[in-house]
């Protein structure tokens, strides 16, 4: 026998083996995931360096950077004119300055989270350099907290600045001397502040310039000045100002007859002067102001021209003079008709009025109270059961006794047509509505009582949804309880806003004016409604 022949074939089983073996993939290992966040090796110059002159500072980090949101994140406190130029390269990160800097200043270089390591993206937070231009590093540091005067959220991003001048103008007309940034939860501070009296500000900076000039700008301020001998804490609430001129933002013909204004704030004393007519009574307009009173809906019944020329003034605060086109009452593009939309579809509350709203300022000397059929179940209604009513564009109906709908009942409402006409002339078609009442077990109750003392009658009582929305208010005349009916089944908020002037709202605050905005207290935690169950509460204020 060949021994070649015999030893060959098992040399090629081993070769296919070992080569079999090294080839079958093996699952990677390496270390768990890189958590820990990059660390400074070096500082050019120094971290609190003193008598700092340099136009460039170099930091160096023990692994590759990352910037996130410089430009939102770097707060520089003072304030620099001109932002510094901030790069990256590799593990360094370059400042450089274009600025003359103050004398005998400390500043505060706080990048927040904007520095992160390149690959996990693990932020550094709250990243601070610090430098001196004199011979000492400033330690005076200031913190709080910034809220909303109504709601009392935390605000978040919002400036708080000092100033170390105290003329009424500063926040219009100078950037601070110091300042910083509010976080998530609504708190700030600020460190390494000059020892000495600052007046404080929060301002929701919208132009990104540290000055309050612009209308839609929050603002907070202290009452008094802050004495920075030792660090101290002031907690701000902001509120946005009405704006101080008057001026109508927009208006617009919306079909003929009638034309809309929106004004920046509510009108108090609006005179409108026809300058291509003269008008020989009142009755060539009707004038419907929402309930803000920013809004007008000018209603021109018998208006025969096919243009209006209008003089506007607020009493001496705005005047414009205004010129408008008048379509006619038929038109090829849209069908001058009359529309409506109504409370009454699907569920109507038992303690709500029925209501149908037109498109159009209604004449009320044409209702026809005979042509509107109300059917409950099998019962039919007559007009001496019924109280109908109109008003502006609304036609309001409830029942005289017991003066709230049967509960859990089908109601059926039939308004014939011409029952009813614009003033225009239009009448109505024939409108049919269909709408079931809610059983009374489906509805809670609080019985509320709430000790104010004396000094403070006269406060508002609000029992807000979970949307933050006024559903109940009452003003609170004394001790005595009272009774909230029809509450939806859910949980509630309440509140006390101590109403100071007495005008059954709250009011915000005037910087001018030194004026803080009215003080509100919350009930701590919520209150839940339950159906058909009475629950009663008694809320003690010691304020």
């Amino acid at each position: 026998m060949n021994k070649n022949n015999y030893i060959k074939p098992s040399l090629y089983s081993l070769i296919i083996w070992l080569l079999s073996s090294c080839a079958q993939p093996l699952a990677p290992t390496g270390g768990p995931k890189d958590t820990t966040p990059p660390k400074t090796v070096k500082y050019i110059p120094d971290s609190a360096a003193l008598h700092f002159k340099a136009k460039q500072i170099r930091i160096l980090f023990n692994e590759f950077i990352q910037l996130k949101n410089v430009s939102s994140q770097l707060v520089i406190s003072p304030p620099l004119k001109h932002a510094p130029d901030v790069k990256v390269r590799g593990k360094e990160l370059f400042i450089s300055l274009t600025d003359t800097l103050a004398e005998n200043t400390t500043y505060d270089f706080n990048f927040a989270d904007a520095v992160a390591d390149l690959n996990e993206g693990n932020v550094l937070k709250n990243f601070q350099y610090i430098f001196s231009t004199g011979s000492f590093i400033d330690s005076m540091s200031l913190k709080g907290t910034v809220r909303d005067a109504l709601t009392l959220t935390p605000q978040k991003d919002v400036l708080v600045m000092l100033y170390n001048t105290f003329d009424d103008s500063l926040p219009f007309k100078k950037i601070p001397n110091y300042f910083g940034k509010t976080g998530d939860n609504g708190s700030y501070k600020i460190n390494n502040i000059r020892a000495g009296r600052y007046k404080v500000f929060a301002l929701k900076d919208a132009n990104a310039n540290y000055l309050y000039d612009t209308p839609e700008e929050s603002i907070g301020f202290s009452d008094s000045l802050v004495d920075l001998d030792s660090n101290k804490t002031v907690d701000l609430l902001m509120f946005m100002e009405g704006p101080k001129k008057q001026y109508i933002k927009k208006s617009k013909v919306l079909e003929h007859g009638h034309i809309q204004f929106v004004f920046n704030k509510p009108v108090s004393d609006l005179i409108l002067k026809p300058l291509n007519f003269n008008p020989k009574s009142k009755d060539w307009e009707m004038e419907e102001f929402n309930s803000f009173g920013d809004t007008l809906d000018l209603w021109l019944p018998n208006f025969k021209k096919d243009s209006l020329k209008l003089l506007a003034s607020d009493g001496k605060k705005i005047s414009d003079t205004l010129e408008f086109a008048i379509p006619p009452k038929v038109s090829k593009d849209k069908k001058f008709k009359l529309s409506y939309k109504t409370n009454a579809e699907g569920l109507l509350d038992l303690n709500r009025d029925l209501w149908v709203q037109f498109n159009h300022y209604l004449d009320p000397s044409s209702l026809v109270t005979d042509s509107i059929k109300i059917k409950e179940d099998s019962v039919l209604y007559t007009k001496k059961d019924l109280d109908i009513s109109v008003y502006r564009k609304r036609i309001k109906i409830s029942k005289k006794d017991p003066g709230v709908w049967k509960e859990g009942a089908k109601y059926n409402i039939l308004i014939l047509p011409g029952a009813i006409s614009d003033i225009f002339g239009l009448k109505n078609d024939s409108i049919r509505l269909s709408f079931k009442t809610r059983e009374l077990k489906y509805y809670g109750t609080l019985k509320m009582k709430v000790n104010l003392s004396p000094a403070l009658y006269g406060s508002l009582f609000q029992l807000l949804n979970d949307k933050d929305q006024v559903v109940r208010q009452k003003t609170i005349a004394d001790s005595n309880p009272f009774t909230l009916e029809f509450l939806y089944p859910q949980d509630y908020k309440m509140r006390i806003v101590i109403d100071e002037n007495k005008n059954g709202t709250f009011d915000g605050g005037n910087y001018l004016k030194r004026d803080q905005p009215e003080k509100v207290i919350y009930f701590p935690g919520k209150i839940t409604i339950r159906s058909n169950w009475d629950m009663e509460q008694e809320w003690k204020i010691s304020q």
